[in-house]
């Protein structure tokens, strides 16, 4: 970030900060012809001229006092944009990352810092239009200097269209980001699409994601966070993870890899036995396998999902294609067996047994 940019605050990293940064946000306007509306109608928002005086100068005070609330507005406006957009290098690497899916850095860049600088030259214009209205020698060029000020900020923000509409998508992509704590201990719930993740994160917590039958619901990260035994652990429903290589996944599915890499302190992976989820438990297999290897420092705790529609061939099929027995058996839609992982948590966290 370029170093002629106001620093007024440090980015956070944790759910409060990053919400309090996401209510503090000035939104830009992308529409340059917009903002000098609203600047034009400041300059008719300033006070009567006087009644009395020369007329010369009464005409030259009111022209200083137009310009001067003209230029105020937008000075303090690109202000408060520059000071609440996000310096992305002061985020958390997974918000960091999150931002980069969608936000092109350099461009983003380069953007701020022209509209610092095009804050500098809206300056430079009033300063020296001001001087020309006080130098005026009649009516006419007091007119004269004013429609040049006008024009000349109009001029300047017309260069600022493409980078307000850049700055604009990226504030947009910020507000977007996930509300996680990156300071609580956290277990991500991963597995092929619609094996029942987000049922059973509405199972575990009060979290209330958009539930359906249909492949992909989950479009973004939904969070819930839930109480045991004096710990809080926060919940991630990631959307259903494909059996692609890392660098081919797509914007969704590097979502749910970007929350494992950064926060994971445990992988709840969800198996359908059944494969009404209209994956196969070879692909499924393949998905597990492909996350064990990729995340070989982070335990998973495998979870055989929808327990009370599988019948015993289910079950069967699924330890030969898994070549394990270590299942927790769940219907996370019944809650049935919900206990054993809760039990599964208090180990992992090495939380008190309470009999």
């Amino acid at each position: 970030m370029p170093s002629s940019l106001p620093r007024s605050y440090k980015h956070a990293v944790t759910t409060v900060d990053i919400e309090h940064l996401k209510k503090r946000m000035v939104l830009v306007n992308p529409d340059p012809h917009v903002l000098f509306d609203r600047a034009v109608e400041e300059c008719k928002r300033r006070p009567p001229p006087a009644r009395s005086g020369k007329k010369l100068e009464v005409i030259k005070k009111d022209s200083l006092r137009c310009i001067e609330r003209a230029h105020r507005f937008l000075d303090v406006y690109f202000g408060r944009v520059i000071e609440t957009c996000p310096f992305i290098e002061d985020l958390h690497p997974l918000f960091r990352e999150l931002l980069l899916l969608s936000v092109n850095v350099n461009d983003y860049k380069v953007c701020l810092s022209r509209l610092n600088s095009s804050r500098k030259i809206l300056l430079k214009i009033f300063r020296e239009e001001a001087r020309r209205v006080k130098s005026s020698e009649s009516p006419k060029e007091v007119l004269l200097a004013r429609r040049s000020f006008f024009g000349r900020t109009l001029s300047v923000l017309e260069t600022l269209d493409k980078c307000l509409k850049e700055i604009k998508l990226a504030q947009q992509a910020f507000l977007t980001l996930p509300e996680l704590d990156v300071k609580l201990p956290t277990v991500v719930i991963a597995g092929a699409p619609n094996v029942g993740k987000s049922t059973l994160l509405r199972a575990l917590t009060r979290a209330k994601p958009k539930v359906s039958p249909y492949p992909f619901t989950t479009r973004e990260l939904i969070v819930g966070v839930l109480e045991r035994k004096g710990l809080k652990i926060q919940l991630v429903d990631t959307p259903g993870l494909l059996d692609t290589p890392l660098e081919e996944k797509n914007k969704v599915e590097k979502q749910a890899v970007l929350a494992i890499r950064h926060i994971a302190s445990l992988i709840f992976f969800v198996v359908d036995p059944t494969e009404s989820c209209g994956f196969p438990l070879e692909f499924q297999k393949t998905v597990y396998d492909q996350l064990s290897l990729n995340f070989p420092g982070i335990k998973i705790v495998k979870i055989a999902n929808k327990i009370d529609i599988a019948t015993k061939e289910h079950v069967e099929k699924l330890e030969r294609v898994f070549a394990s027995a270590d299942f927790i058996h769940v219907s996370a839609e019944k809650k049935q067996n919900i206990e054993k992982i809760f039990e599964a948590l208090d180990s992992h966290f090495s939380l008190p047994y309470q009999g």
